[in-house]
């Protein structure tokens, strides 16, 4: 069994790394592709009672954020992983770069990243 898992493991961060992995400081220079961002989660807001949306600041904390992960709760469920766990890890979020309103000015996000993984200690 723990072979299994090892091998699921392999296979599923070698998705991530086949990808470009970038900081969130290079986001801004890949607005529109789809990358994978290396960060440690600087602070995170979780959804209110009634919202769906969650928000994950990588490398430092708002307002000072410079990345932003946002992700609803159905997302967070099939993705399999709690917010509040995140804080202060190293993860690698795969997805499409993007701006609010397709802003330039504004700060680069993922919305609704197809993964995101924790990196082991």
């Amino acid at each position: 069994m723990k072979n299994l898992t090892l091998v699921f493991l392999l296979l599923f961060s070698t998705n991530c790394f086949s990808q470009e992995t970038i900081t969130s400081v290079q986001a801004k220079d890949f607005l529109g592709k789809v990358v994978c961002v290396k960060g440690k989660v600087a602070s995170f807001k979780t959804a209110s009672e009634g919202q769906t949306i969650n928000y994950i600041n990588i490398d430092k904390a708002y307002p000072d954020n410079i990345f932003n992960v946002i992700i609803t709760n159905s997302q967070l469920e099939k993705l399999k992983i709690k917010v509040e766990d995140l804080k202060d890890k190293i993860i690698y979020v795969k997805g499409t770069i993007n701006t609010y309103n397709k802003d330039p000015k504004q700060t680069p996000q993922i919305f609704n990243p197809t993964s995101i993984e924790i990196k082991k200690e």
